[in-house]
């Protein structure tokens, strides 16, 4: 259990908040636009169960231009990279929250098949955003309750 301190500021449990990622359409936009970090990876890695290779995969970007990326001066995603890493958190994020934030268990769910996802896992539609639109979705319908 823990105390309640007066001015003590609650740990974010959402992971776009971890991450200083914004959570609005517009600022998304805007964010996006300018290309987010690529250290963003290796921060949602150290947050989840997840390792970077893994997460370079579901975002549909290749090992080497993530290396790329990490090394280059910039050390940022073109936009359109930008916004699969985006979505990867958000869905990420979502999945956290399903599980109330275990990500051991966020990990085995995105890795194992779904009946909702016509037998798909979760992590094999993520670099698209329809497939990243149809995990989202089923995310919704689990937490109202809605077994498909």
């Amino acid at each position: 259990m823990q105390l309640f301190t007066p001015g003590a500021r609650a740990v974010p449990h959402d992971l776009l908040t971890m991450l200083g990622l914004p959570a609005t359409a517009i600022a998304a936009h805007d964010t996006i636009s300018a290309g987010l970090s690529a250290s963003v990876l290796r921060e949602i890695a150290d947050a989840v169960e997840l390792d970077e290779a893994a997460l370079c995969r579901m975002a549909g970007i290749d090992r080497n231009t993530y290396s790329r990326r990490i090394n280059s001066h910039e050390k940022r995603f073109s936009p359109e990279q930008s916004a699969r890493v985006y979505t990867l958190a958000r869905v990420i994020s979502a999945a956290r929250q399903l599980f109330d934030n275990d990500s051991v268990r966020m990990a085995r769910w995105i890795n194992k098949p779904a009946k909702g996802l016509g037998g798909k896992k979760p992590a094999e539609l993520l670099s698209t955003p329809a497939g990243a639109e149809a995990v989202l979705m089923l995310i919704g319908r689990l937490e109202h309750g809605v077994i498909s």
